[in-house]
């Protein structure tokens, strides 16, 4: 007897791969036209980071680092990084999916307060990436700033 010949059946009571990657895009454009409207003291709500939380909680995280890969693609392209964005959304939403396995994301307080929190971690990854490849140090106090900032409206 072979574990190759037992195929796995995972039962997904969630969105469509396509449904997540087009809240993404929309996502995407809304933060890239609208959003900069919205900053309070140098905080800007992240609305592609709601969909891949959301949709790597609901799924889990191989189903959620596949879209969270898509996003951070998307994301480098239009910010012209040179990948720090596809790393630090692919380790959020295979993040979120470990933590989701004893986590109800139902409801609406709960899901928007951790949304709020993978802002800062989400963040805290890329700018970690960011350093790495030569980005200068002194500017991390104020990055962390702006990602409280950011979490905070993220949430709301």
């Amino acid at each position: 007897m072979f574990r190759s010949n037992y195929r796995s059946i995972e039962i997904v009571s969630g969105p469509s791969f396509w449904r997540g990657a087009g809240c993404v895009a929309l996502g995407l454009f809304v933060q890239t036209a609208f959003a900069p409207l919205l900053v309070v003291r140098g905080g800007i709500p992240s609305f592609v980071t709601i969909a891949v939380v959301l949709y790597a909680l609901r799924l889990g995280g191989r189903r959620g680092a596949l879209l969270g890969l898509v996003a951070g693609v998307l994301t480098d392209a239009v910010a012209g990084t040179g990948g720090a964005w596809t790393l630090s959304y692919t380790l959020l939403a295979l993040l979120c999916g470990a933590v989701s396995r004893g986590f109800f994301a139902d409801g609406m307080v709960l899901p928007s307060l951790f949304v709020g929190v993978a802002v800062v971690v989400r963040s805290t990854m890329f700018w970690v990436i960011m350093s790495a490849e030569g980005y200068p140090r002194g500017y991390g106090a104020v990055h962390f700033h702006a990602a409280l900032e950011s979490g905070v409206l993220t949430a709301v």
